[in-house]
């Protein structure tokens, strides 16, 4: 009987064990930014939420992890370009991942702020660790700053040629309906990108990679049909700058359509669901004017036709830049990422190809052509 007593304790013990480290968290990205004041951010992207340290030591600034792994795809040793620091390192020992970061300065501990943001389920965003240094804090916006993050610049696409400012371009109402598709002006709008994956699959591939590649697939045959094409981003950048609030980022999208005087606006996405057997596609449009549904209409039709996937139709939606955006808009979430069939089809050149030539027909269908 004390046997079987025994042996079930070592048993529960050993799930208990297993339990806990199946519920550990890995450490799978580690990203750094400056904003407009200066601010030096560190960005700690993790499969679960986690408790963590950070310590400063005169001029090296730590932040650890414990209990976590490190995935294989963190870069170890990485170069900042700030004037706080020039590097960071990234390891895993004494059990905890330890990020340390040597700084050009003595910092104070009071100068170190940091957060958490849970994981966000609509885009996909896993758990973060924000940490922000503000030792060179400024108090007005820089008029020419490069938010950074590592491995990447980018110039926000809504402050170019205009003195830094962050003021919203005065919004484009005068556009064009009707009388074919040569000569329209149309703004796409690649999701996510830069500091922001989007939604992530199974396989790690990232939304803002196959928005992209549609997109510019989109670009080519709409303007082989005549039409001006702006874009929100032509490569892996944040359009406003990283890190930056959600509403500078979307409005900033916004802001390339106005200012181009664009005709009409499409913004391309994946979907996430955690079922991961759904899947298909749909385009959903705001009711602003008296053209958003048509314009949903024509392009949702196009591209169930065209690619067999169910279809969701075209619902309405209060998502931000179809809605703040003053020309017929729409945001097509073409497939699933988190269904595998879905994500592997996404990213191969003939679904991305035959996605963007259906996308066109219906912006064709809309105007008239």
């Amino acid at each position: 009987m004390r046997r079987k007593i025994f042996a079930l304790f070592v048993l529960a013990v050993c799930l208990f064990a297993t339990l806990t480290a199946s519920a550990a968290a890995t450490v799978t990205d580690v990203n750094w930014g400056v904003n407009q004041y200066n601010v030096l951010r560190f960005v700690v992207d993790l499969t679960e939420s986690s408790r963590y340290n950070i310590d400063v030591d005169g001029n090296q600034l730590y932040i650890r992890v414990p209990g976590a792994g490190l995935g294989s795809k963190v870069a170890r040793r990485s170069t900042i370009k700030s004037d706080l620091a020039k590097s960071m390192s990234v390891q895993r020992d004494n059990g905890r991942v330890t990020i340390r970061v040597p700084m050009q300065k003595r910092i104070r501990r009071s100068e170190v702020h940091s957060f958490v943001l849970r994981k966000d389920p609509r885009t996909g965003r896993p758990p973060r660790i924000v940490v922000d240094v503000n030792s060179n804090k400024k108090s007005v916006a820089s008029k020419s700053y490069g938010a950074t993050s590592v491995n990447r610049r980018s110039t926000p696409l809504s402050t170019q040629g205009r003195s830094g400012s962050t003021a919203s371009v005065p919004a484009y109402t005068n556009y064009k309906v009707g009388g074919g598709l040569s000569g329209k002006t149309v703004t796409l709008d690649p999701g996510h990108g830069g500091s922001d994956p989007g939604a992530i699959g199974l396989k790690g591939n990232k939304e803002k990679t196959s928005t992209l590649a549609i997109s510019n697939y989109l670009r080519n045959y709409l303007e082989q049909a005549g039409a001006k094409v702006t874009m929100t981003r032509t490569t892996d950048v944040d359009v406003y700058g990283p890190y930056a609030s959600g509403h500078d980022e979307l409005q900033a999208r916004c802001d390339v359509a106005s200012r181009s005087k664009a005709d009409i606006f499409v913004s391309i996405h994946h979907n996430a669901n955690n079922n991961r057997t759904v899947g298909g596609l749909a385009t959903y449009y705001y009711p602003k004017t008296n053209y958003d549904a048509r314009l949903a209409r024509c392009v949702q039709t196009r591209m169930v036709n065209a690619t067999r996937m169910y279809n969701y139709g075209t619902p309405q939606a209060n998502f931000y830049v179809i809605k703040r955006s003053s020309m017929p808009a729409i945001l097509c979430e073409v497939g699933f990422i988190s269904n595998q069939r879905e994500e592997e089809l996404m990213n191969t050149p003939w679904f991305q190809k035959t996605v963007a030539k259906a996308i066109c027909d219906g912006i064709a269908d809309y105007f008239g052509n």
